[in-house]
C-alpha cells in the first residue's frame, strides 16, 4: 500500500508540475493572441500527464552529491511502479496476520482519498440528474434546439447525445450567435471531454495544480467557443454577442454540473475583453504559436530519468522491470558468484571472515545504529534477489506488521561457542519455508517494500546470542561502506554476548520445580523483563511480562503448538507442547505467527506483544504446567521478581 501511495503521490505531483508550466505558457500564448482552440489542446496533454505513468523518456545526468543521487534513484522507482498493488505473495506456512494487524498510515490516507473521490463523485452526479430533471419538460424548437418556462439560460447538456437548450426570450441575431458557441462545444466533443477532465480533476481532488488546470481548461474551452461565434462578425454584432454574455451571467447561480456547458459561466469580464479585442493571426505567427503548444505538449510527455551508476551495475535479471521473482528456487541451488561464507570469530578479530553480502544493492540508505536503527537498509530494485549471508536453517518466513514479508535464519554457533542469526526484512516475496536449511548465496527472497519502510530495500540484522550487531563489522559489503572489526570493537560485542547468553537462559534447577523434559529455558520477551506475580492460589497462574506492544514472543524451549486461537479472556492466545508432560502458554498476544500442529524451535517468534482478551494494557502474560499443573518459575535467577 505505501508503495502505491507514493507512486500515486508522484504521478499527482509531475501532472501539477506540468499544470503549472501549462498556465505560465498560455499566459505568455493569450498576450500573443493565439488561438484558444491551440491552448485547449495543451490543457489536455496536462490531463494526460495527470493519469499516465509513462512518458517520453528524457535522460539527465547523474548528480555527483550521493544524497542526491539516491533521491533521484528513490523517485525514479517510485515512477516505475504499478499504482494498483501487486498480488499478495505465497503465504508462508504459518497463520496468516488478521487484517487489523495489516493496516497502517498508508491505508489511511489511501481511504481518506477514496472518501473525496467518492464525494466529488457523487456531488457531480447529483448535479447532473438535477439538472436533467428541471429541463425534462422542454420542447424541441424548429432550429433544433430546446427550450420553454423551465429554461432560464442557455447551456448544452449529455454525454453522448447532449442537446442544447435555450430561453424562449433569446431571439434574433443574439440567438443565431449563443446556438453558434453552443453547437461548436457539440463538434468540438466539449460535452464529453469536459466531464472526464472532471474525474481526473477527482482522482487528484487533493492537488490544487489539478483543480487550476480544470480552471484554465474550461475559460479556454469558453473562449475557443466564442472566438468561433465571433469569426466574421461585425463590431456591432459582437457588441450584441457580449450584451448576451453580460445578460445570462447575471442570471442566478451559474450551472457548474460537470455533464452541461452553460453559455453565461466563467470569467465574464475577461471573455467580454477578449472578443472585442480579438483578431485572427496571420500564417505565421499561428505557426509559431502552433510550434510553441506542441512544443509545450511534448514536455507535459517528458518523463525524467537519471542515468544509472555505473559502480554497481545490476544484473539484467534482477530489475523489476525485465523480469518478475523467479519460483521458489530449490533448498540446494547457490549462485556460483556467491562464495561459501564461515562465521565470524570474535577472539580473532583480524583474521575473522565476512558474511556473504545478502543483496547487489544500490547504495546503502540507514545503518544500524546502537540507539534507534537495528540494521542496515540495503536499497535495491524491486524483486531483486536476497541471498542467505551464510549457511544455516530458516528459523521464520513470514508476515510481520512493521518487517512485511521476512525471513530469519539461524547460523549455529561459532568457534567462541556464540549463535549467530541473521534477519531480511520488507521483501516483496519469500522463497524459502521454515526449517529449510539453506546454504550462503541461496536466494531466500526477493527486494520488496512491505512493512513500515520508505522505499524498496533489504532491512538487513545481525545478531550474536540475540545480541543486535552492527552488519558492517562482519559483511563483505562495498568499499567504505564495510567497517573495519578492530579487536577492541569485537573485544566490546563477545562480552555484551556472553553477558546475555548468562543472563537470558535458566535451568529447572535453579529453583524451579523439575520439569521433565526441559533442561533450558530462555525468556518469552526480550531481557530486562519487567514481571508481576505468580500466585496460582488467587487466580494467577502464571507470570506477566510488561513489554511494548509489537515486541517479540519467544517460544522457551522446542516443542509442538497444540493451540493458536482466540478467547475472550486470552485474546489471541498459544499453547506449546514440550514433551513430557510440559506445556507453555502465552496470552493477549497482538497476533501469532504459528498455527496448530507446528514444530517450532527455542526462541522462535511466536508472535507479537499485544493487549487483546481481558487486559488492562500490552504485556505477556506465560505460564507453565508440568502434568496440567501450574509450574512455578519465578524461584529461577531470570524470572525472579
Amino acid at each position: 500500500m505505501r508503495s502505491t501511495v507514493l507512486a500515486f503521490l508522484l504521478l499527482s505531483a509531475r501532472g501539477g508540475v506540468a499544470a503549472l508550466a501549462a498556465w505560465l505558457v498560455c499566459r505568455a500564448l493569450r498576450r500573443a493572441h493565439a488561438p484558444s482552440r491551440l491552448l485547449c489542446w495543451l490543457w489536455l496533454a496536462v490531463g494526460l500527464r495527470f493519469v499516465l505513468p509513462w512518458g517520453i523518456p528524457l535522460k539527465l545526468p547523474r548528480p555527483e552529491s550521493a544524497p542526491l543521487a539516491a533521491a533521484a534513484d528513490t523517485v525514479q522507482e517510485l515512477g516505475e511502479l504499478p499504482l494498483l498493488p501487486p498480488a499478495p505473495a505465497a503465504a508462508a506456512a504459518a497463520a496468516p496476520l488478521p487484517w487489523y494487524a495489516r493496516l497502517t498510515p498508508w491505508h489511511a490516507l489511501a481511504a481518506v482519498w477514496l472518501v473525496g473521490v467518492l464525494v466529488l463523485a457523487v456531488r457531480g452526479g447529483i448535479g447532473y440528474l438535477k439538472l436533467k430533471r428541471c429541463v425534462a419538460l422542454a420542447c424541441k424548437t424548429p432550429d433544433g434546439c430546446y427550450g420553454g418556462a423551465c429554461v432560464p439560460t442557455p447551456f448544452t447538456l449529455g454525454f453522448v447525445r447532449p442537446r442544447v437548450y435555450l430561453p424562449d426570450s433569446l431571439q434574433g441575431p443574439a440567438r443565431q450567435a449563443v446556438l453558434l458557441h453552443e453547437r461548436t462545444h457539440i463538434r468540438r466533443r466539449d460535452p464529453l471531454v469536459k466531464p472526464l477532465f472532471y474525474a481526473v480533476v477527482c482522482l487528484h481532488w487533493f492537488n490544487p495544480l489539478a483543480w487550476l488546470a480544470l480552471r484554465a481548461f474550461e475559460h479556454d474551452m469558453e473562449a475557443a467557443c466564442d472566438e468561433a461565434a465571433v469569426q466574421g462578425c461585425t463590431l456591432a454584432e459582437r457588441s450584441t454577442y457580449c450584451e448576451s454574455l453580460l445578460h445570462f451571467a447575471m442570471q442566478g447561480r451559474p450551472i457548474r454540473t460537470p455533464g452541461s456547458l452553460a453559455f453565461g459561466q466563467g470569467s465574464v469580464k475577461e471573455r467580454i475583453v477578449h472578443l472585442l479585442h480579438y483578431r485572427r493571426l496571420g500564417a505565421g505567427a499561428l505557426a509559431l504559436c502552433a510550434v510553441a503548444v506542441g512544443v509545450s505538449v511534448t514536455a507535459c510527455m517528458v518523463r525524467p530519468q537519471v542515468e544509472t551508476s555505473h559502480a554497481a551495475p545490476e544484473p539484467p535479471a534482477a530489475t523489476a522491470e525485465t523480469a518478475e521473482p523467479t519460483p521458489t528456487p530449490a533448498p540446494t541451488e547457490t549462485p556460483a558468484a556467491m562464495p561459501a561464507a564461515t562465521l565470524p570469530t570474535l577472539s580473532d578479530a583480524a583474521n575473522s571472515p565476512r558474511f556473504v553480502c545478502p543483496v547487489q544493492y544500490k547504495y546503502i540508505s540507514r545503518f544500524a545504529t546502537e540507539n534507534s536503527h537495528r540494521g542496515d537498509d540495503l536499497c535495491a530494485a524491486e524483486g531483486t534477489e536476497i541471498y542467505a549471508a551464510a549457511d544455516g536453517v530458516v528459523l521464520a518466513a513470514q508476515e510481520h506488521y512493521s518487517w512485511g514479508n521476512f525471513v530469519e535464519i539461524d547460523h549455529g554457533t561459532d568457534a567462541d561457542g556464540l549463535r549467530w542469526g541473521t534477519l531480511y526484512a520488507h521483501m516483496k516475496s519469500c522463497a524459502v519455508v521454515p526449517g529449510q536449511t539453506v546454504t550462503a548465496g541461496q536466494v531466500i527472497g526477493y527486494v520488496g517494500s512491505t512493512g513500515h519502510t520508505t522505499g524498496n530495500a533489504c532491512h538487513f540484522e545481525m545478531h550474536v546470542n540475540g545480541t543486535l550487531v552492527e552488519p558492517r563489522y562482519f559483511t563483505a559489503y562495498r568499499g567504505s561502506d564495510a567497517a573495519e572489526l578492530t579487536q577492541e570493537k569485537a573485544d566490546e560485542i563477545l562480552a555484551e554476548a556472553v553477558r546475555n547468553a548468562s543472563s537470558d537462559q535458566v535451568t529447572a534447577a535453579d529453583g524451579a520445580a523439575a520439569l521433565s523434559g526441559v533442561e533450558l529455558f530462555t525468556l518469552p520477551v526480550a531481557p530486562p523483563p519487567q514481571v508481576s506475580g505468580y500466585d496460582p492460589e488467587n487466580g494467577h497462574p502464571g507470570i506477566d511480562f510488561a513489554a511494548e506492544e509489537g515486541a517479540e514472543v519467544y517460544a522457551v524451549a522446542d516443542g509442538i503448538v497444540t493451540t493458536a486461537d482466540y478467547d475472550a479472556e486470552k485474546g489471541n492466545y498459544v499453547v506449546l507442547d514440550h514433551g513430557g508432560g510440559l506445556e507453555t502458554e502465552y496470552q493477549h498476544l497482538k497476533s501469532s505467527l504459528v498455527s496448530a500442529g507446528q514444530s517450532v524451535v527455542q526462541c522462535q517468534v511466536l508472535g507479537y506483544v499485544g493487549s487483546t482478551g481481558n487486559s488492562t494494557g500490552p504485556h505477556l502474560h506465560f505460564e507453565a504446567r508440568q502434568d496440567s499443573a501450574p509450574a512455578d518459575l519465578t524461584g529461577t535467577a531470570l524470572l525472579a521478581e
